[in-house]
């Protein structure tokens, strides 16, 4: 038998109704990514028995972990994914679609499939719920971005649990496509961007009899922080850090007329709340200096009323 390709490996995925159980009447979809690390994994716990020899004993079984992350580029048909990271969202339109993505309760779980088609093997893990996701802007390039990944059991099977998942096509966008405000007003200095959201997710609940699965996955506190990185050419935005002034970021991704019809989606990511940790801009070498400003992000009163907000149009009617 021949060695499987990454290259035609493929990861589907599908919400769950009930936690750890896949959809009756699956309507999978395809996730394009770059590289990704969900696996099942399980300690073997030593035997300490004593039995007149030098040899060891068979040891026991550990509880099964199931965790790893997706490496991915940030595309308008994320929707799922999306309110799978942050908690819940309110679609409006009759098409095309605005969907408005905030932090609430997390959805009940994801059905995760990896699945190596040249082999016709595939990896179903159930009781998925996303832990992290991280984005990067930048000037140039495809926008990437990653989701990690804690999961409750594996199954290894011949078929796939949707022989008919649905391909959005992969449109994924770029650094031209980006626009981005500080403070409510656009800025043209700033090289990077990136952010981290986690969800803190209780991964620690097993019960005697549940065959070392995760009986159930708690999300806790968001923590939302990250870093800017812009062209030092004034003391602007140094001084809201050393003030700890309350700002906010807002990026934009569009591309024709962002209104969500087909290639003409968009994806805003705003930030309404955030402060700056000081930190100096500093002389590296003969060329530009940047000044590089780690943020923590916190909802106190803005009429968001989320740590962040997403507002994804395409033309989908549900995500």
């Amino acid at each position: 038998m021949a060695q499987a390709i990454g290259s035609k490996a493929r990861i589907i995925y599908d919400s769950e109704t009930t936690y750890k159980t896949t959809p009756g009447s699956p309507d999978a979809k395809i996730l394009p990514f770059v590289s990704e690390s969900i696996k099942l994994q399980r300690n073997l716990i030593e035997s300490k028995a004593i039995r007149n020899s030098r040899n060891p004993n068979k040891p026991g079984r550990g509880n099964i972990e199931v965790a790893g992350d997706i490496s991915l580029e940030i595309n308008p048909f994320l929707g799922t994914i999306l309110r799978h990271a942050l908690g819940a969202s309110t679609p409006t339109g009759v098409g095309p679609y605005t969907h408005t993505i905030k932090i609430n309760n997390l959805p009940v779980g994801l059905t995760i499939e990896k699945g190596f088609t040249d082999l016709a093997q595939y990896f179903l893990y159930n009781g998925c719920r996303i832990n992290k996701l991280s984005m990067g802007f930048k000037s140039e390039g495809i926008i990437d971005g990653s989701i990690g990944i804690i999961g409750a059991k594996e199954t290894v099977s011949g078929t796939s649990f949707d022989a008919t998942p649905v391909d959005y096509t992969h449109k994924p966008f770029d650094g031209f496509e980006a626009s981005i405000q500080e403070g409510g007003s656009a800025i043209a200095t700033v090289s990077e961007l990136n952010f981290d959201l986690e969800n803190n997710l209780d991964g620690s609940i097993y019960t005697i009899g549940g065959l070392g699965e995760r009986k159930e996955l708690h999300e806790g506190m968001v923590k939302l922080s990250g870093n800017l990185k812009a062209l030092f050419d004034s003391v602007t935005l140094y001084n809201k850090a050393i003030g700890h002034t309350e700002t906010s970021i807002k990026v934009t991704l569009s591309r024709g007329n962002g209104l969500g019809s087909t290639d003409n989606e968009s994806l805003e990511i705003f930030i309404p709340e955030l402060v700056y940790q000081p930190q100096a801009p500093v002389v590296a070498g003969p060329s530009g200096i940047f000044v590089e400003l780690p943020f923590e992000a916190y909802y106190d009163n803005s009429s968001e009323a989320s740590t962040i907000q997403m507002i994804l149009k395409n033309s989908l009617a549900t995500i």
